[in-house]
């Protein structure tokens, strides 16, 4: 019986540990997306200052 709730337990700290990291991950992502939808502008604007002239 102790094994079954062994197994259990280490289900569950793996089921805990994949949120972690993906956690981690989305909040990484949603950091980075500001950074990117600023380059996007900037590249943008480059372009169309190049029409422009």
């Amino acid at each position: 019986m102790t094994r079954q709730i062994k197994n259990k337990n280490e289900k569950g700290q793996n089921l805990v540990e994949y949120a972690i990291v993906i956690s981690i991950v989305a909040a990484a992502m949603v950091a980075m997306s500001t950074y990117v939808f600023r380059s996007v502008q900037a590249t943008q604007q480059v372009i169309q200052k190049g029409f422009t002239d």
